[in-house]
C-alpha cells in the first residue's frame, strides 16, 4: 500500500516537483539501563532511499528530528479519562509543533539542487509514521483494548477483532 500511496501523493505534484519524502519513527524508550529515565525521541529517515541504505546506522540511517514530552505518572489521576485526555492532547500539540516546518514546505515546495546536479522542486512530505500500539492509540484519539473500536486504523468493534472476514470503514 506505501508503494500505491507514493503514486498518488507523487500524481498531486507539479509536473517538475518531487516529492521528498519522510519516514517518522516515535517511540518511548529508557535511557538508562536501571530503566528509570524515559524519553520520547522522534527520528526522522528518508524514505526516497532504497531500504539497505535509509535502515543503517552512519550517513544513510536515521536522524533524531525532535523529543517529545512525557506526562509523569500520575497514580491518582492514571486511568482517568481527564488525564488520558491530557496525555494525548499534550502529544498532538508537541507533535505539531515538529511538523510546523514540513506543513509550509509540502505545500509550496522549495528549489533544491540535487546531487545529479539537476534543479527539483521539492515538496516534503510525510510517508510513514511508525509506532507501536501505545503510540497508534495516542495518536488516534483512542484508548488502546478498552475502547469500544480498539484499532488505531478501522472501525471495527472491540468483540468483533477476531473477524477477519468482514472491512470496517477506516478512521478519518
Amino acid at each position: 500500500w506505501t508503494g500505491d500511496r507514493w503514486w498518488n501523493l507523487q500524481s498531486l505534484l507539479p509536473e517538475n516537483g518531487a516529492p521528498f519524502a519522510f519516514i517518522l519513527y516515535a517511540d518511548k524508550t529508557h535511557l538508562s539501563t536501571a530503566g528509570t529515565v524515559k524519553a520520547y525521541p522522534v527520528i526522522a529517515r528518508c524514505g526516497n532511499l532504497p531500504v539497505n541504505i535509509r535502515n543503517v546506522d552512519g550517513p544513510g540511517g536515521g536522524r533524531l528530528v525532535g523529543w517529545l514530552p512525557i506526562v509523569p505518572e500520575d497514580s491518582d489521576e492514571d486511568g482517568k479519562l481527564s488525564y488520558t485526555n491530557l496525555k494525548r492532547v499534550v502529544w498532538h500539540e508537541s507533535f505539531s509543533i515538529l511538523l510546523v516546518t514540513i506543513m509550509v514546505l509540502s505545500a509550496t515546495g522549495f528549489a533544491h539542487e540535487c546531487y545529479d546536479g539537476i534543479q527539483r522542486w521539492i515538496f516534503p512530505l510525510i510517508l510513514i509514521l511508525s509506532a507501536d500500539y501505545e503510540e497508534q492509540c495516542v495518536m488516534a484519539l483512542i484508548r488502546g483494548l478498552n475502547s469500544a473500536c480498539p484499532c488505531p486504523i478501522c472501525l471495527v468493534p472491540r468483540e468483533e477483532l477476531t473477524d477477519h472476514s468482514t472491512t470496517y470503514p477506516k478512521r478519518t
